[in-house]
């Protein structure tokens, strides 16, 4: 039993991308080593199917492992994007974000930069195709699919307002990694199928100050980037939390406007319906009438929408 919790089993999906890590199989009670580091399963010239039919790393290669599959993400999202994959470069992209928000504390954010720059590099010329990528739906809705839909739209505002490429890429991946901090929040809480308690309320509202941490500190990546997560709850009227500030930066305005319509047109509860686009902004501008988001970025939000 003990073993048993060393080890990790790991997609087959995901197995050729795995080099410099083992690769195990259980054998009566016992791992086996069946794939040497430095090797390639394609190295091993074996026929399809032909590998035992669940395969593991173990414990301590589990941040090398999650970089290789980062790196290997990576090259198929830029060769889906050429290929004009959209499906695959969206369904890559949220198996990658999932890998990585399984261990952010350890260095393994510093991969979403280059991600972020394939997207951008790759969309820029064809805006149009982000508004198909963020409408694009999967069967589960999470946190990662969440991120990586405000992410979208996120890039598909800065296409429209014809912002730079260092704009672009900074924004996206602030809106990539704003709701990071949400890793540190029970599951039972995330998950509640039900309106959250106050008290459980509170510990959710610790999560843009955690997701600012793990970004800024942990992880050395620009603080501007980190202002996303920390000020995508705020409010201009100071309603907002964690801090309560009146005083946002533009990142932490743009994610709060993009970030509540991602969630109400798409998140379904069982307490509420997912909105319909209009019906969302209809009731954002609500809330920009009331002095909580600013006109401005709402309206130049608006018209990147269509």
């Amino acid at each position: 039993m003990l073993q048993e919790k060393n080890y990790i089993a790991i997609r087959n999906s995901q197995i050729n991308y795995y080099k410099n890590v083992g690769l195990y199989y259980a054998e009566n009670g016992s791992f086996v080593l069946y794939k040497p580091p430095g090797k390639l399963m394609t190295d091993l010239r074996l026929e399809e199917e032909r590998h035992p039919p669940e395969l593991y790393i173990h414990q301590q290669d589990r941040i090398v492992a999650i970089k290789e599959l980062q790196a290997g993400f990576n090259r198929h999202i830029s060769r889906s994007i050429k290929t004009g994959n959209v499906v695959a470069v969206k369904s890559t992209l949220c198996h990658l974000v999932e890998e990585t928000l399984t261990e952010p504390r350890s260095g393994t954010l510093q991969a979403l930069p280059e991600t972020v720059d394939t997207l951008v590099s790759g969309y820029s010329k064809n805006p149009e195709i982000i508004k198909t990528f963020a409408s694009i739906s999967f069967k589960d809705y999470s946190t990662v699919i969440h991120s990586v839909n405000v992410m979208a739209l996120t890039l598909g505002f800065c296409f429209y307002s014809k912002m730079s490429f260092y704009e672009t890429k900074r924004l996206g991946l602030s809106a990539l990694l704003h709701d990071v901090g949400k890793t540190e929040i029970p599951e039972k809480i995330l998950r509640a199928p039900r309106k959250l308690t106050r008290k459980e309320f509170n510990i959710m509202k610790r999560h843009p100050k955690l997701g600012e941490y793990i970004i800024r500190v942990k992880s050395g990546i620009d603080g501007g980037i980190a202002r996303g997560a920390l000020e995508h709850h705020e409010k201009l009227d100071g309603s907002g939390y964690p801090q309560g500030i009146q005083h946002i930066s533009f990142v932490g305005q743009l994610l709060g406007i993009i970030d509540c319509y991602e969630a109400l047109t798409n998140e379904e509860r069982p307490y509420r319906r997912a909105k319909s686009p209009l019906d969302t902004l209809k009731l954002l501008k609500t809330d920009v009438e009331a002095g909580k988001f600013d006109r401005k970025i709402f309206e130049k939000f608006c018209y990147s929408l269509v």
